[in-house]
């Protein structure tokens, strides 16, 4: 799905963002369209980090778990705190940047996933010029800046440093967290079991 919930970054131009109230149902529609032909394990996939995002996939967690024999699982980032294969430093020791903890939205590390991927969508002449927006995203967010335009009122819409941004580094920073998200979604699955549960509970 190319949308999501963006409040963080809904007042730059260009941003669409839907509401929980939207995207909600949309998607536990969806995973339970699947369930009723028998799919009881559905993995999201997501890389869209924006608190309003992450507390609309909670709820569509809930939603879809609550009859009992569906489980969802995340690749990428996560609702609570288990986003270790996004976040990971070996990850951020990759990138030029002097503070890699403040590469945020279109910074040093997005910028150069694009290169890797799609290096024709990225106008390098202009990002070369671009200078750092060192903001720090964490501490805006903690004391209540609900938008990216609050937490630095005169940028551009990025933060960080994407005029530092290599098509390898961007390579090489799909590929850790791959193996990383691959591995806790091997092992997620093994201590779940509806059917068993039912049985036991005399409801199988």
């Amino acid at each position: 799905m190319p949308y999501g919930a963006s409040p963080l970054a809904e007042d730059w131009s260009g941003t669409v963002s839907l509401s929980t109230g939207t995207l909600r149902p949309e998607v536990t529609g969806i995973i339970r369209g699947f369930s009723r032909h028998g799919f009881r394990r559905f993995v999201l996939t997501n890389y869209h980090a924006d608190p309003g995002h992450l507390r609309a996939m909670a709820l569509i967690k809930r939603s879809a778990e609550s009859r009992g024999r569906v489980q969802v699982l995340f690749a990428g980032f996560a609702p609570g705190p288990s986003n270790a294969a996004m976040v990971n430093p070996r990850i951020t020791a990759l990138l030029r940047s002097p503070g890699p903890e403040r590469e945020w939205h279109s910074g040093e590390l997005e910028t150069a996933m694009v290169l890797a991927v799609h290096p024709e969508l990225v106008r390098r002449a202009i990002a070369r010029r671009l200078p750092p927006a060192w903001v720090d995203v964490k501490r805006a967010l903690a004391v209540g800046r609900t938008t990216f335009r609050k937490m630095n009122p005169k940028g551009r819409g990025y933060f960080g440093w994407p005029a530092a941004a290599r098509a390898e580094t961007g390579r090489a920073a799909l590929k850790r967290p791959a193996r990383l998200i691959s591995q806790d979604l091997i092992s997620q699955p093994q201590s779940w079991y509806p059917a068993r549960r039912a049985n036991r509970n005399g409801r199988g």
